[in-house]
């Protein structure tokens, strides 16, 4: 409840009281009072609008108080009522007869108007003295604008649902082409793997062709059917290192060079010991290559 002072006298007055006062203790006097919480002075009737005002807290705290929401359901609903109440006023829905602008004028310095209809009725009756009967547009007034806000409210809602089953329907209409999309990535994907094996597939059946050919015998050598460069892949290996390099550690780059030319993973037994043989052989009939305790150089 919003407090003044009568500047004239100096009384504090609650605000439903002020038009009593200048009725009586002050009249004739012109209307002037302030706020006894933010201090504010009002002349005239523009005390009317002064409806709510600083917490003593919030008067107390200083310039840099930042007020917390309030959590009181009640008091949110409360207020909303009172806007409905304030706002019919300055409606041009409504056409007002003057008993009944008069009602709403008044019930303005009020905060704590009800809203059911008898509490409504008792409070009209025992605040401004006013009968039942002439009440009753009042309360109308007010229902009206609560069916109104109300079916705005729904219409509102109606139009937030629309707004998501829209976007919803565009979702699923984009769902086949996302999915349509992934299908021709996979596809994509699945050839490529499908090369890979097809690859690894050849390379396993040539393995196994070169040795069927060494095992039975159907070809004078691997090598010669392959065309594998012995003496000029030695050579180069050999010329890579001018310091020198162990007959082990060149036969394995000459064997990691040979198995790749013919597409093999390994050897069988047999053809270990033909490329063991040819290593030897090849070796000694290298121009460019000496041999001195087990080490190759270029010469």
């Amino acid at each position: 409840m919003v407090f003044f002072t009568c500047n004239h006298c100096g009384e504090s007055v609650k605000k439903p009281a002020v038009e009593k006062h200048y009725n009586t203790k002050c009249r004739n006097r012109v209307k002037n009072v302030s706020c006894m919480d933010c201090q504010k002075d009002f002349h005239a009737e523009e005390y009317v609008a002064h409806t709510k005002c600083i917490t003593e807290l919030e008067k107390y705290s200083g310039k840099n108080f930042v007020p917390r929401e309030s959590l009181n359901s009640g008091q949110k609903k409360q207020e909303s009522w009172m806007d409905i109440v304030r706002s019919i006023l300055n409606s041009q829905e409504y056409d007002l007869s003057t008993q009944t602008r008069n009602i709403f004028q008044r019930l303005q310095n009020y905060d704590n108007v009800p809203r059911k209809k008898a509490k409504f009725q008792n409070f009209v009756a025992n605040c401004l003295r006013v009968p039942a009967k002439q009440a009753e547009p009042v309360w109308s007034v007010l229902e009206k604008e609560l069916e109104n806000m109300k079916k705005a409210k729904q219409e509102e809602m109606a139009a937030a649902k629309k707004a998501q089953e829209e976007a919803k329907k565009a979702k699923e209409a984009a769902q086949p082409q996302q999915n349509g999309n992934k299908r021709k990535a996979e596809e994509e994907t699945n050839g490529v793997d499908s090369v890979e094996k097809n690859k690894k597939k050849k390379k396993s059946e040539s393995s196994e062709q070169v040795e069927e050919v060494a095992e039975n015998g159907n070809a004078e050598t691997i090598e010669e059917s392959e065309e594998f460069q012995w003496s000029t892949v030695l050579e180069k290996l050999v010329a890579k290192n001018a310091e020198g390099i162990a007959l082990e550690k060149l036969k394995k780059k000459l064997l990691k060079k040979y198995k790749s030319k013919l597409a093999l993973e390994e050897l069988s037994e047999k053809q270990q010991k033909k490329f063991d043989k040819k290593f030897s052989k090849t070796l000694k009939k290298c121009p460019a290559i000496q041999v001195e305790n087990e080490i190759a150089k270029p010469c």
